[in-house]
């Protein structure tokens, strides 16, 4: 099975969403550096596992300089006066994905160009961040793709996927382990610091941009060592888990937002940092969850075209999983590569287990070993959530809890 969902993933990064001339978006898009830094990511990602480059990495590789302004990075140049969350959310993949790529094939020119952006940007934002707005009005806005709000509070452009800025705590963190740049720990240890000051429960913060600063915080403990990292790893790790997760070991989008979608985005982030939790600690309740975000969380997510998109939250008053949307293009089909590499490396933690014993939990979950059942009620028939894989864009409904 995970053969076949790299195959997949493989081929979806062939096309035409995933080409030279759509990977680059136009002047009107609102996550300038986004889409092109989880391509470029994603293409690491895919080569890294199969050996193979997905068709046009090279191209978009070629091209990314003169894509870039005049300063280092895409869209505008940076602006002191009001510093737009998702312009620096968008180049933490960039960020991320010049750093991989560096890895991989030791291009010095790639180095300068993470370099560059990291000085001009990031370095620019480091005064600001002392200044990011904790306090928000909590209302139900946003998409599946996150919007500018149109706010602008402490000179930061804020958006609705709240907590974006906090992105790039992952970005900066892999740009250190690499250069152990000091200038980068100080940012980190800037923003990091911000990011415990913000209750995101009461903001309803974005789960994906918390899970995905808890991971630059694993990053940085492997780089320094120091365990105070490691502490904060699994103290977001945690918040999540109790406030973020659905009952399929999926996510809420927000917190406190039961009313909208999960995201494939913030459910890889919480597999991989299930995977690196339970590699510095030994402790199994983080291999349990992993294999159960990957069995029954992940799975459902990765469509038969090899794409990746958001489903229902599942709680205990919401009994039902099926597809929200079908596909999230511009985000979750690429992220899902680099849960590949991570479950390409860790497939000894992921045989499937098919104890005999069922076991229904307090929710009315019902288990075998790790697989969850749900009830095709049209049928009749329980099924293993892991066996739904590569769902057609349909919208049949799967009974989750028994009782």
């Amino acid at each position: 099975m995970i053969d076949k969902h790299i195959e997949k993933s493989f081929n979806r990064l062939c096309e035409a969403e995933y080409k030279a001339d759509f990977v680059f978006r136009p002047a009107s898009y609102s996550w300038q550096g986004d889409w092109e830094g989880r391509a470029i990511l994603a293409y690491c990602n895919l080569y890294e596992i199969t050996g193979k480059k997905p068709t046009d990495f090279d191209k978009v590789m070629e091209l990314l300089p003169e894509k870039m302004n005049e300063e280092g990075f895409i869209g505008p140049v940076f602006n002191d006066n009001e510093v737009d969350e998702q312009q620096i959310a968008g180049h933490s993949w960039v960020l991320c994905g010049l750093v991989e790529y560096y890895k991989l094939f030791k291009d010095e020119k790639v180095l300068q160009m993470a370099k560059t952006l990291f000085y001009n940007m990031y370095m620019r934002v480091l005064p600001h961040i002392k200044d990011y707005p904790l306090d928000r009005e909590q209302v139900n806005e946003g998409g599946v793709s996150g919007s500018l709000t149109g706010k602008v509070i402490n000179g930061w452009k804020l958006s609705s996927d709240v907590g974006c800025a906090f992105h790039n705590i992952d970005g900066v963190a892999r740009y250190y382990a690499l250069t152990k740049d000091e200038n980068a720990k100080l940012y980190l240890d800037t923003a990091i610091a911000k990011f415990f000051e913000f209750d995101r429960r009461k903001a309803r913060a974005q789960t994906h941009t918390t899970m995905t600063g808890a991971r630059g915080m694993y990053i940085l403990y492997t780089a320094t060592g120091d365990k105070k990292y490691l502490d904060m790893a699994i103290e977001v790790f945690n918040l999540y888990r109790d406030y973020g997760m659905t009952l399929t070991y999926e996510n809420l989008n927000w917190f406190e937002r039961p009313d909208t979608w999960t995201e494939p985005c913030a459910v890889i982030d919480s597999f991989i940092l299930a995977v690196n939790l339970y590699e510095a600690t030994g402790d199994k309740q983080y291999l349990t969850y992993l294999r159960r975000v990957w069995f029954n969380g992940l799975s459902f997510c990765h469509r038969v075209n090899g794409g990746a998109g958001p489903n229902s939250i599942v709680l205990k008053d919401q009994p039902y999983l099926w597809i929200n949307r079908y596909e999230a293009q511009f985000c979750c089909t690429m992220r899902y590569c680099e849960l590949l590499l991570y479950v390409d490396k860790n497939r000894d933690l992921l045989v499937r287990d098919d104890q005999k014993d069922v076991v229904i939990d307090e929710f009315g979950r019902k288990f075998k070993g790790d697989l969850m059942y749900v009830l095709d009620e049209e049928k009749g028939e329980e099924i293993a959530i892991y066996d739904l894989a590569f769902p057609e864009n349909n919208e049949k409904k799967y009974k989750v809890l028994f009782n």
